[in-house]
């Protein structure tokens, strides 16, 4: 029996041993601090040069940094800026809402080692504190955090942190996804630097068209090799108008590698290529989406594909969703450009 409780009592103090290790982390500073530490804010946001995102749901982890004006991945990829700006915005005004009840900080502290977003702040080059973002309280009024600082430790007690007129959880502003952060932007041109717009439709080539730039406002338009005489030029001009800002809406979260080849392997919808007057191309693939679930139309017949967004393959091949409201004023053919006939 004697033998019995010494095990149990061995293996409650290895228990405890082991979370208190997993708390604060396998190396660098790995003590606890004397006292909660809730100091989370940093007001003075310009001195923050580095951040650094990691979670426990297997993402590869983010680390941005600032670069002149503005922030990019450590690697120099563009990254959309707001969601930074969302970032140093929580840091700048985030609150202590409440401190835990006495009797919740274990449960919550267990909670954090189990699932969290890191995000360690350097400011001037300096790691100046760690934030361990949790779930969001059970009334979503106030998240889950515990604060680490480099000299005092991890603090031993979390707090619940808000920031003020807000509602929902603070942990949704910190993404350690990569492909969350990436710059969506597809076509980003100057009209007056365009060379030529190629927009073909492999199942239907007599539709296909082709701009090319003469001068200014001097255009050549072509279907498939043969030059079109007669075409309006001021409905070319406001059609190269719409390649100043075309942005994707997100990642493909849904297909996998095989589905993906799938795709790849199947006749585009449309297949649209940007040529600048430097020479450099620019070339998307666009597939119609279908639905994943039963849609019908105005006549209560099921719909095949998604009449809102479509499948889109990037330059660099990686597959992307964009909306029609988006892509679809590039969506035309040859017909836009030809005169129209006179209405009675």
């Amino acid at each position: 029996m004697k033998h019995l409780k010494t095990i149990i009592i061995v293996l409650v103090v290895g228990g405890l041993g082991f979370f208190a290790w997993k708390l604060t982390d396998k190396g660098g500073n790995s003590k606890l601090a004397d006292h909660a530490l809730s100091d989370f804010a940093i007001k003075d946001t310009a001195s923050i040069d580095k951040l650094v995102i990691t979670d426990t749901d297997g993402h590869e982890g983010v680390t941005l940094v600032r670069v002149g004006g503005g922030w990019t991945m450590e690697g120099g990829d563009c990254i959309q800026q707001h969601l930074v700006q969302t970032i140093l915005e929580t840091i700048r005004h985030v609150k202590v809402k409440s401190p835990l009840a006495e009797g919740a900080v274990e449960t919550v502290n267990k909670q954090l080692t189990a699932h969290h977003k890191k995000m360690e702040i350097f400011q001037k080059g300096e790691l100046t504190k760690t934030w361990y973002v949790g779930n969001a309280t059970p009334d979503h009024y106030g998240t889950y955090m515990l604060l680490k600082d480099p000299e005092l430790g991890k603090s031993p007690e979390p707090f619940i942190m808000h920031m003020p007129n807000m509602h929902g959880s603070l942990n949704t502003r910190f993404i350690a996804d990569p492909k969350e952060f990436e710059c969506t932007g597809v076509f980003n041109y100057d009209p007056l630097n365009i060379a030529s717009v190629s927009v073909r439709q492999p199942d239907s080539a007599q539709h296909n068209f082709k701009i090319v730039a003469k001068g200014d406002n001097e255009f050549g338009l072509f279907n498939n090799q043969t030059a079109i005489e007669v075409f309006d030029t001021a409905m070319v001009r406001d059609y190269l108008l719409f390649y100043k800002k075309v942005h994707f809406e997100r990642h493909n979260y849904e297909y996998n590698d095989a589905e993906i080849d799938s795709l790849r392997k199947r006749t585009p919808y449309f297949t649209i290529e940007v040529t600048d007057k430097k020479g450099k191309s620019k070339k998307v693939v666009l597939h119609k989406r279908k639905y994943s679930y039963l849609k019908l139309d105005l006549k209560g017949q099921p719909l095949e594909y998604d009449q809102d967004r479509l499948w889109v393959f990037l330059e660099d091949g990686t597959l992307v969703i964009g909306q029609y409201h988006v892509f679809g004023k590039l969506l035309r053919n040859l017909d836009w450009f030809l005169p129209r006939e006179p209405t009675l």
